[in-house]
């Protein structure tokens, strides 16, 4: 379970040992964030292309943008889940008119469900980060916003402890897509601690009305309008 803890600067939560998440992001936790309207947390920067934090600045009182800091919205989606015909895709959003917006069907060969589309969906994130983004030294600071909570907390919370039993959680059963999820939490590592890393990744789980735009492009792909 995790707890939220008021008032650290980075606006990361503790599980309930105490422990600092370090890759899971909750604005109400940042005394850097905490402070500025929801309405206003999130904006697209015509300048970098990507949505970025806003700040409220202590000496000032004015909002500002949080100049490091990318946020970038994945979702998957699913037609027919659960059935032979199923069919799903992925969405990853960095803002209405970011030219990083992309979606796409998921391979056939993959397992055709909404917890694979959304895990594709991060891969496909990572990708365009290490290929298009991340040369802007001055970007390092990267919130994952999810509506998967599954999501969010395997790759802040439960993956550590899922490598140590190598692949199986806590009642000893095989963990889903375990060896997708750990080349992802691998890629992570590489990019934040590599020789050419130095970026910084935290998991944010939103309501899903506040992932509409990734959902849109998910869906997109689903219609056939795949960018």
């Amino acid at each position: 379970m995790a707890m939220l803890v008021w008032g650290n600067g980075k606006g990361s939560v503790q599980n309930e040992w105490g422990e600092e998440m370090e890759r899971q992001f909750d604005p109400r936790c940042s005394t850097m964030h905490n402070r500025v309207p929801a309405s206003k947390l999130v904006v697209y920067n015509p300048l970098k292309r990507v949505s970025q934090l806003q700040i409220k600045n202590p000496r000032t009182g004015e909002i500002e943008l949080d100049k490091m800091t990318v946020v970038v919205s994945i979702d998957g989606a699913c037609r027919g889940n659960g059935t032979p015909s199923a069919r799903a895709s992925w969405g990853v959003h960095f803002g209405e008119q970011s030219p990083h917006n992309a979606s796409g069907l998921l391979e056939s060969t993959l397992p055709q469900t909404s917890t694979r589309a959304e895990i594709e969906a991060l891969s496909q994130a990572l990708r365009i980060i290490r290929t298009d983004i991340s040369g802007d030294m001055s970007l390092q600071g990267y919130r994952i916003r999810t509506d998967s909570e599954y999501l969010m907390k395997a790759m802040s919370e439960w993956m550590e402890n899922w490598i140590a039993k190598d692949g199986r959680n806590a009642r000893g059963r095989p963990v889903a897509h375990y060896q997708v999820l750990k080349e992802i939490h691998d890629r992570i590592d590489e990019m934040t601690y590599g020789d050419d890393g130095g970026l910084d990744f935290m998991f944010w789980h939103v309501p899903r009305e506040q992932n509409r735009g990734a959902d849109a492009l998910a869906n997109q792909a689903l219609n056939g309008l795949a960018s």
